[in-house]
């Protein structure tokens, strides 16, 4: 419990004033100063076509999930405390409709 707070030198201990003392500070601390953000009127960005669309979009095929995996070393893992690849690739026809 925040019982009361330094300001200007001097001791703050009224509720009310403590909790606002310490919502300006945070404000203060983490607000962001004003600036005029630049605006992108006008600029013309590239596009992919539709083909090359569909394929960022397409399900990965079974295939390739399974080429990617053994590609990984076995003693490697795709975060900490996961699974290491050696283990998914011993029990692939288990785990690759989790995978998939």
């Amino acid at each position: 419990m925040l019982r009361g707070v330094y300001v200007g030198g001097c001791w703050i201990d009224e509720p009310s004033r403590v909790k606002e003392e310490t919502r300006l500070f945070f404000k203060r601390r983490f607000e962001e100063p004003e600036w005029e953000r630049p605006k992108l009127d006008g600029v013309r960005f590239k596009s992919i076509d539709q083909h090359h669309n569909d394929l960022l979009v397409a399900r990965f095929e079974e295939e390739e999930v399974r080429a990617t995996i053994w590609d990984c070393g076995s003693a490697k893992s795709p975060g900490p405390g996961r699974l290491n690849f050696k283990f998914i690739k011993e029990f692939w026809d288990i785990l690759k409709s989790d995978v998939l």
